[in-house]
């Protein structure tokens, strides 16, 4: 299993502030104005991996990756989503980052795949009070923190990725009473693609608002050119890294 680069390393590159557009509905409430300065997205890492730090985590596949070599390349992709609360007290209540891989071009057997996605999952445990409290015992994990719960207390999904061994990965989020949708998120994915291959990700961006007046308003993100199609090849410096795999 990847892990995810802690925020603050993974957004050494420039960060862009998105637009929000709102989706047009049937019957639904007049066109919202588009949102701004609600979301960002870091410039995405991207770096060459082995085959034994592709696996790092998932038992006996690194052999297993290493003899595939010399027919397929894996590139670790990263970036932080950044999500900001509303001064009108409008807060998300659901997002989702996706992630489409292709090789223009090529065959259906030559396109990448997300050989392994980070984070599979987060949860938050959801106090019978109804505040989150911390206890001493939280450990960082993914790109995010897990607690451990009260006793008795039960659990709630914040974060769930899919989409591994697939072209077309993506997270969602989804806040809670407990744990508005704020702050710095990592992810990350490991993309195998057949040596020498093209490579390009094309990053989408969703997102429902709470208004007061109005109800829930879904969104979709406006993403400036440099994130519209990424070239995963251009952008990977030459050779795996070396040492520890990223992440350990």
């Amino acid at each position: 299993m990847i892990h995810a680069d802690r925020p603050a390393e993974a957004r050494a590159a420039t960060s862009h502030d998105l637009t929000l557009v709102p989706a047009l509905l049937l019957q639904g409430p007049a066109l919202q104005p588009a949102l701004t300065g609600r979301i960002s997205l870091g410039a995405p890492v991207v770096r060459p991996l082995s085959g034994v730090q592709a696996a790092e985590g998932d038992g006996d596949w690194g052999g297993f990756l290493e003899s595939q070599s010399a027919h397929y390349d894996y590139l670790l992709l990263s970036l932080v989503c950044s999500f900001r609360p509303s001064p009108e007290g409008a807060p998300f209540t659901d997002a989702g980052i996706g992630i489409r891989l292709e090789a223009p071009g090529q065959p259906v057997e030559r396109q990448p795949i997300a050989w392994s996605i980070s984070p599979k999952k987060r949860t938050v445990p959801v106090a019978p009070s109804g505040s989150l409290a911390l206890t001493a015992n939280l450990m960082f994990i993914d790109a995010g923190v897990e607690f451990t719960p009260h006793e008795g207390g039960r659990e709630e999904l914040f974060v769930v990725g899919m989409g591994e061994r697939d072209c077309d990965p993506e997270w969602r989020f989804t806040a809670t009473p407990d744990t508005p949708l704020v702050g710095d998120e990592a992810l990350a994915l490991v993309v195998r693609t057949p040596a020498g291959a093209p490579a390009q990700a094309h990053i989408t961006v969703a997102a429902t608002v709470r208004q007061r007046r109005f109800g829930l308003i879904p969104y979709r993100a406006e993403l400036p050119p440099a994130l519209r199609a990424i070239d995963l090849r251009e952008a990977a410096p030459a050779g795996p890294v070396t040492g520890p795999a990223p992440g350990a």
